[in-house]
């Protein structure tokens, strides 16, 4: 069969059933019904089939291996993958030639580039790989095709880099060129430099020898020039011989820049044909708590930031490298200074009118937005060359000026930041003593509490102050202001650069001069930061590019130095003659050379952290470990294109070939400044013109260039990785969001170690395997920055025992009827003959439906769609861990014969069919975050089941509607019968008994049968173990049986138990006499009888009445004043006779009387008690002392103790007079009780 690769973003048709049953994988062809997927790690063992590239999930190692596992691979977009490119990408392969597997890394016709990061898109690569349309040059970035190779050597390709060239104007003819780089390490895109060329062919026909930038043997056809020569406009290409000329127009296939101008520059494809395999090609493993965040090295990003103004024009009136726009760069709070020679401030390059201001020398833009911030306006009249905030908060600048603000200040000032005006505050004058010497202040260099300067000067006051002798080289104390008079490096020349050591130990100059003090320092020198200004030992004794010496050994030419930084332990020192070169900063040995070819000199150096930056009037070949100019010699490791501006390693001193700008210089002055400011963005100044922004834009950047940082952290890691059974042969992991700091983030799923498929969304289908599997997930930012992994997450094979009923996407009866619903549709027993049927998904306006239900359906659309399907059990006693999976969209309700197993976005209560969803997710959501209910193997019954299912809408116009479900279980060992229960019995009292039994955690028992006696007793639910039964009778045994019933109806042997009730208690307490008894009594002004209390006193003649007695009071009996006479007695007598059988038999007695207004109670002619009157012998006519009303007297009644011995068997009295506390009293009252205890 023929392989085709598919086109972009496309399916692939071809072998699609081979890849699916070997790759992902053997799932097809298993038939055991269920996923098993756990959190511990497994490893896999299922046999890998050979890559095919057809999908990342069978991304192969290289366009080679596609074609040796496949040898009809034809030629398309296949997905590739190496260790070192991290994820599957796509890549044009051409599987035709010379027995193909070649990789497509550019192509184009003129305007080939020699940036490291590429050129246009790797889409635009792959998708139009020739033709006119692809006539605009398309280069992967040198990082990629690094990748492609894994990281090997470019000169360890056994076939070297492949041209294919157009060789007419038509594009009907082609030419086959080979050579190889036998000293090339890492990709480059700089082929216009001197890179040593081994072999080569043109069509077969060999040779060796040359460089890159031109070799071959004749003038015609068989010769690459990679040269971008002025008479081709400077546009690069592989070009032929100067015989071969070409055309302009924009369809010819032979292009140059006038026609008929030789070494026309064709229309080329470079291939690379790597030899990687998967197999052969070690991943990184990851443990099972997942693999680490990477992040991309801290740089700023290539592509300038959008110019919102600039600066133009020549403040000074002069022009010349010396005079360029800017030279300066500083920071006050969010305010970054610009300083030079320019004019204007500008928005655009011919602004007129509000968009050009004057503001000559010095000018400050807003750190964050770039916009002039127009209140900062200092008046000076000449050049800024340095610029500082310092600590104080106010901007210390430098230069070739001498009138500031209308005021002289002579090459510095202290000015206030917001305004421009000359800030209060010290303030320093400087002077050069020289005769015709220039005064001038070239840079700043702050650390500690020391403003380190450089410049052309001899002497520096503040005002009132002593003067500071100090040569070319001084320091000011920033708090005092104070010219340090002990520090004079006493350079004999002009110094340029300037940098304190972070380590406060010594300050580094460089420039115009050949000694410091009596030490000769040529060009450069280390000055101790100790008093006196001591050279530092060793000294430095730079190295140069292109030097001489004369005859009294003088060093000679071209050898002055103007930038300097120490950073990573090196001290980077670049200048005249095209060189920045790197030395140990302890013993100043010679570390690392870079000479640009073609190019100028080095015009300022800058470290930011990790980085330093270098800038120059150089644009074509940065040549990495090369020390001389102009013959770089053949020793240099790397050819790099740098453009004005570059990027190195500060502790490898290696170039930073990512950091490639695409950049202008109005005459080609360069760079003569570089700052990082508080956000990390970096500033470049000199005479620049245009520079190029995203998306290959280009704009004017008038005099300086902003950089933004690139993305250089990771995003946060997806909190947690799990899986859910979707089918037999497939799970869908899932994973939370990640978040970013700049934005969006998209997910690379790894199998075991290699990244299977990259997505946006927070699921992935996977298939379930012969062998478990091991999945982590991992979010990616754009820029390529990748999170730390979740911890592992394993698929596992299905198990044995495990069991489908329902599987997704399987046919159901359904029903999307306005009409009312069946009572009882979700019964097992309902017939849903006349229902229609259709396979899963059954819905509307989502894709991938099985069944559209709305086709024919009422209007408007019904609320609710009903669902049914019926499935066997075999045995429901082994059926286990049932679970359901279901799309609720939006809402949905789910019976297992007949019961409700769980509802998603629906309101609790009774359902109808016409209930409305609480929530209305859409179906991609939904289907992406299935819900879950557990069903209880009680539900199911042996033969025929029926899962029953309604959904719901959220409104009536819902765009969709889903529905698919699940049902899983395992098949475990059948249930035994729970086991007996262990009973125990008390008796509670005379008539109930409490009974208990034992309930193991473990045990299935649903319920419990209780029976007394041999009769049904009742039933308590599990997990209930204990019961009281009541109404029984005391003294009497009863027979108590207890069986554990499981939700299968199996019931346990009988746990039995006895117990007998007690007989009925003896009260303790006896009642002698009550409350509300009957008494008799008198209430008369007559004297009373004197033995009145007395047990044989005849109380016959006396009134009787029941208790309460009185009068005035609410609630009483008897009312004693009836009759009586007209000045009420002041006392009422009351007798009660009662009966004792046995008095040893009493323990205790106490006497409980209401004692209105007072009261004597008697026992057998023996007062027991008084209260509420007066001590001693009483009369009929004594007063109480004290006039409670009868409802507080009711309320708190006396209590006497009894003594028993009073007591006698048979009858006894108890006798008792009330007594009015005042004779008009308004009530009386009279009710006393008498209690006794065994």
């Amino acid at each position: 069969m023929k392989r085709t690769a598919p086109p972009e973003s496309a399916t692939p048709h071809i072998s699609r059933f081979r890849r699916s049953a070997l790759v992902w994988l053997a799932a097809v062809a298993m038939v055991a019904p269920l996923l098993a997927v756990s959190a511990q790690a497994a490893p896999a063992s299922a046999a890998t089939p050979l890559p095919d590239g057809l999908s990342s999930s069978t991304a192969a190692g290289s366009c080679w291996e596609v074609k040796q596992n496949y040898p009809a691979s034809a030629s398309g977009i296949y997905w590739l993958l190496t260790p070192a490119l991290q994820a599957p990408t796509q890549f044009y392969c051409d599987q035709a030639t010379n027995g193909g597997g070649w990789v497509l890394i550019a192509r184009g016709r003129e305007g080939w580039k020699g940036q490291y990061n590429g050129l246009r898109s790797a889409v635009a690569l792959r998708t139009v790989v020739d033709g006119t349309g692809a006539f605009a040059t398309a280069q992967l970035p040198g990082k990629t095709v690094d990748a492609l190779l894994n990281g090997g050597n470019v000169s360890a390709l056994p076939d070297g880099v492949r041209l294919r060239r157009a060789t007419n104007q038509t594009g009907t003819t082609y030419q086959e060129v080979r050579f190889t780089m036998p000293k090339r390490t890492r990709w480059v895109w700089t082929f216009g430099a001197e890179h040593p060329v081994g072999t080569y062919s043109f069509d077969g026909v060999t040779g060796s020898g040359g460089q890159t930038n031109n070799f071959g043997s004749n003038t015609g056809l068989r010769r690459v020039d990679a040269s971008a020569a002025q008479a081709q406009g400077y546009v690069g290409g592989f070009a032929y011989g100067a015989t071969i000329t070409g055309y302009t127009s924009a369809t010819s296939y032979l292009w140059s820049n006038t026609n008929n101008t030789g070494n026309a520059r064709p229309f080329t494809q470079m291939y690379l044909r790597p030899q990687l395999k998967i197999s052969t090609m070690t991943f990184p493993a990851i443990p099972d708590a997942g693999a680490p965040a990477t992040a991309q090295r801290d740089l700023p990003e290539s592509d300038a930031t959008r110019t919102v103004w600039g600066v133009a024009g020549q403040g000074n009136g002069l022009d010349g490298e010396l005079n360029t726009e800017v030279a300066a760069f500083g920071q006050v709070g969010n305010t970054v200074y610009v300083g030079g020679n320019f004019k204007y401030v500008q928005r655009s390059l011919n602004a007129t009118g509000a968009d050009q201001i004057q503001q000559s020398f010095l000018a400050g833009f807003d750190a964050t937005t770039g916009e002039f911030v127009s209140s900062f306006r200092p008046v000076l009249n000449g050049q800024v060359k340095a610029l500082v905030g310092l600590p104080d908060g106010r901007l210390a600048v430098g230069g070739q000026f001498g009138i500031v603000n209308g005021v002289a200040h002579q090459s510095f000032v202290v000015l206030d930041p917001t305004t421009g005006a000359t800030a209060s505050g010290w303030q320093v004058g400087v002077e050069n003593r020289v005769a015709g010497g220039l005064t001038q202040v070239r840079g700043f260099s702050l650390q500690g509490s020391w403003l380190y300067v450089s410049g052309a000067f001899t002497h520096w006051t503040r005002a009132g102050g002593a003067t500071a002798s100090a040569w070319n080289g001084a320091r000011i104390n920033v708090t005092t202001g104070a010219p340090d008079t002990n520090w004079n490096p006493s350079m004999n020349g002009t110094s340029v650069g300037v940098d304190a050591s972070a380590s406060g130990d010594r300050a580094y100059f460089s420039g115009y001069f050949r000694q410091s003090g009596q030490v000769p320092t040529l060009s450069a020198t280390a000055i101790q930061s100790a008093a006196g200004a001591p050279v530092v030992q060793p000294v430095w004794a730079p190295t140069f590019s292109k030097s001489g010496k004369d005859a009294a050994g003088n060093v000679t030419g071209n050898i002055w130095q103007l930038g300097v930084a120490e950073s990573g332990g090196r001290v980077w020192l670049g200048g005249s003659e095209h060189s920045l070169f790197s030395y140990d900063r302890s013993t100043f040995a010679l570390e690392t050379g870079n000479i640009m070819k073609n190019g100028g000199d080095f015009q300022a150096v800058n470290a930011s952290g990790n980085t330093v930056f270098g800038g120059c009037h150089c644009g074509d070949w940065a040549y990495s470990n090369a020390f001389s100019w102009s013959n770089v010699g053949s020793n240099w490791t790397q050819a790099d294109k740098m453009n004005l501006l570059g990027a190195w390693d500060s502790a490898s001193g290696s170039y930073l070939p990512e950091f490639s700008p695409v950049l202008q210089a109005r005459k080609g002055y360069g760079s003569w400044a570089i700052f990082t400011d508080s956000r990390g963005t970096l500033w470049t100044g000199g005479d620049f013109l245009y520079s190029v922004r995203a998306g290959e834009v280009n704009q004017w950047s008038g005099g300086f260039i902003r950089f933004a940082p690139r993305d250089a952290v990771a995003p946060s890691a997806p909190a947690q990785l799990t899986g859910t059974p979707t089918s037999a042969t497939t799970a869908t992991l899932s994973w939370p969001a990640a978040t970013d700091d700049r934005g969006s983030v998209s997910y690379e799923v790894l199998r075991e170690n290699k990244v299977v498929q990259a997505t946006s969304a927070l699921t992935l289908e996977v298939p379930v395997e012969a062998a478990a599997v091991r999945y982590f997930v991992r979010a990616v930012d754009p820029a390529g920055n990748r999170s730390a992994t979740t911890a592992v997450y394993v698929v596992n094979p299905p198990s044995a025992d495990a069991l489908t009923f329902v599987d997704s996407g399987a046919s159901w009866k359904w029903r999307f009827d306005s009409a009312t619903w069946p009572t009882s549709w979700n019964a097992t027993a309902f017939d849903d003959t006349t229902w229609a049927a259709g396979s899963a998904v059954l819905g509307f306006g989502s894709t991938g439906l099985g069944t559209d239900i709305s086709t024919g359906a009422a209007t408007p659309r019904p609320l609710s769609a009903q669902f049914r399907r019926s499935f066997s059990v075999d045995n429901p006693l082994t059926v286990t861990d049932g679970k359901i999976s279901v799309i609720a969209n939006d809402g949905v309700v789910v019976y297992v014969n007949g019961t409700e197993v769980g509802r998603a976005n629906l309101p609790s209560g009774t359902l109808t069919q016409t209930s409305i969803a609480t929530a209305a997710p859409r179906t991609t959501a939904a289907a992406a975050a299935r819900v879950e209910f557990a069903v209880p193997s009680a539900l199911l019954v042996a033969g025929k089941n029926v899962v029953s299912a309604s959904t719901y809408v959220n409104y009536r116009a819902t765009p969709d509607v889903s529905f698919d479900l699940r049902f899983t279980a395992t098949r475990g060992t059948a249930a035994a019968a729970p086991a007996e229960p262990v009973v125990t019995a008390s008796a509670v009292d005379s008539t109930s008994t409490q009974l208990s039994w034992s309930n193991d955690p473990a045990s299935t028992a649903t319920e419990y049968r209780l029976s007394r006696d041999g009769a049904p007793l009742a039933v308590v639910a599990a997990p209930g173990t204990s019961y009281t039964d009541t109404g029984l009778t005391a003294s009497t045994s009863y027979a108590y049986s207890v069986i554990a019933v499981d939700g299968f109806g199996q019931q346990s042997t009988p746990g039995t138990v006895s117990v007998s009730t007690p007989a009925q208690p003896v009260d303790p307490n006896v009642d002698l006499i009550t409350t509300g008894a009957d008494w008799q009594w008198r209430f008369d002004s007559a004297p009373w009888p004197s033995d009145w209390n007395a047990p044989a006193f005849d109380d016959s003649a006396w009134a009787s009445g029941a208790a309460v007695l009185g009068w005035g009071t609410a609630g009483q009996s008897t009312d004693i004043s009836v009759g009586a006479p007209a000045s009420r007695p002041l006392s009422a007598q009351f007798r009660r006779s009662f009966d004792v059988a046995d008095p040893s038999a009493l323990l205790t007695a106490q006497v409980s009387v209401i004692a209105n207004d007072g009261v004597v109670v008697y026992l057998n002619g023996t007062e027991i008690g008084r209260a509420n009157m007066p001590a001693g012998p009483l009369t009929q006519n004594s007063y109480a002392n004290a006039a409670p009303r009868s409802t507080a007297a009711a309320a708190n009644r006396a209590v006497f103790t009894v003594p028993v011995s009073l007591l006698v068997a048979g009858t006894n009295v108890v006798a008792a007079s009330t007594h009015s506390n005042y004779r008009t009293t308004p009530d009386v009252s009279f009710d006393l009780t008498l209690t006794g205890t065994h």
